[in-house]
């Protein structure tokens, strides 16, 4: 399993989160990996124009 640490996490959301966490009884850590899941696992969505502005910027055409 892959190690990460994070620096200049912003205090206000790690107490945000540990707050959370403690709310639905699981750890930190588990919270994260939740959270990050869930955004990972969630359909990417562009409009064409969005696509077509990508493209043109990677100089695919």
């Amino acid at each position: 399993m892959g190690t990460l640490t994070l620096k200049d996490f912003p205090d206000g959301l790690h107490q945000q989160a540990k707050s959370r966490a403690a709310f639905e009884g699981i750890t930190l850590r588990e919270l994260i990996v939740k959270a990050v899941t869930g955004y990972v696992e969630s359909p990417v969505t562009m409009d064409v124009e969005e696509v077509i502005v990508k493209t043109k910027d990677s100089g695919q055409d």
